[in-house]
């Protein structure tokens, strides 16, 4: 059996499950009313004219305002029932979603912290080499290279690391939007300056976010340096923060030719790629940034979106709640 069958057989033994806990519950659910209204139809009944006929040939009579509280109270003991059925078939069916996520974060938290000491090592050895070899050695590119994809490798691990925390651990206190944008585009100066691409960045004032500052720092980086390697030489790049409601924008703008090679809405999905510009600064890209950005959004409430597209450039919008 493939591991996609064995999942599928699971699935479908774990809904028998619950759905048989629900139909035992309901059913336990409608005789408790059901008894119920019997025994409040028997205690409002009047037992001294019952004793007066013959068994099997008495009769019951409730007049409308007993009738109509029968019904008051058989409908709130159904509800009553109905959610603490609810809630119990809940639980049982959310039990084994919740240890599978949980399983699947501590797998991503156990293999990112043990990918991080080889790939330190693996970049100590290989400046060893760039040293030992020299600028003028034919192996200097190759080597510069790969300490890149080494690089690109350890921020890819710290993202997932990150990501995989749970959110109850994550920091509540507000966060200044447009400080952390103005931060992200001064480091990123050296970067977009190699390629002649003007990087600028600017908030209509104060823009506070309720998301940990390091994961911020992360998203915006990601969205600017997605800008720049999809940036032509002498482009630029803006970066735009501002109030809209009870939602917070970054708005990162650039004069690329825009999305061509694959649809627009597929830039957040996993290892989906774009077509790079043609320079230095559009480093190999891993295809996975833009796919954290979004669940990261999405987990604090917010939401990363192509606001626009086409050959003057595209617009990537990164909306979160305003503190």
């Amino acid at each position: 059996m493939n591991p996609s069958d064995a999942d599928r057989l699971i699935l479908r033994t774990a809904a028998r499950k619950v759905s048989t806990q629900i139909a035992l519950v309901c059913a336990a659910c409608v005789a408790v009313v059901i008894l119920a209204l019997v025994l409040f139809a028997v205690y409002r009944s009047q037992p001294a004219e019952l004793a007066q006929h013959p068994a099997g040939a008495g009769r019951i009579y409730i007049d409308e305002a007993d009738g109509l509280l029968a019904l008051i109270f058989g409908g709130v003991l159904g509800v009553v029932l109905a959610a603490a059925a609810g809630l119990v078939s809940a639980r049982s069916a959310v039990r084994p979603l919740g240890e599978a996520l949980a399983v699947q974060r501590r797998f991503v938290q156990d293999a990112s912290h043990e990918l991080r000491t080889p790939l330190a090592i693996l970049d100590a050895r290989l400046q060893l080499a760039q040293r030992k070899a020299g600028p003028d050695s034919p192996a200097a590119t190759t080597l510069a290279r790969l300490r890149e994809d080494s690089a690109g490798l350890a921020e890819l691990v710290d993202d997932l690391l990150l990501l995989s925390a749970p959110a109850s651990i994550e920091a509540t206190e507000p966060v200044d939007a447009a400080t952390v944008v103005a931060a992200v585009t001064d480091d990123l100066q050296l970067l977009a300056g190699a390629a002649g691409i003007e990087l600028a960045c600017s908030a209509a004032g104060p823009a506070g976010v309720r998301i940990p500052p390091h994961l911020l720092r992360r998203m915006v980086t990601a969205l600017v340096e997605n800008a720049i390697s999809h940036t032509p030489i002498s482009g630029r790049i803006s970066v735009v923060v501002t109030a809209t409601g009870r939602m917070i924008r970054i708005s990162v703008r650039d004069t690329g030719p825009g999305i061509t090679d694959i649809e627009p809405d597929r830039v957040f999905e996993r290892f989906a790629r774009g077509r790079p510009a043609d320079h230095e600064a559009a480093r190999h890209s891993y295809g996975i940034g833009l796919a954290l950005v979004k669940d990261a959004a999405m987990r604090h409430g917010g939401d990363v979106t192509v606001k626009e597209t086409g050959p003057s450039g595209t617009v990537l919008s990164l909306e979160l709640p305003a503190s």
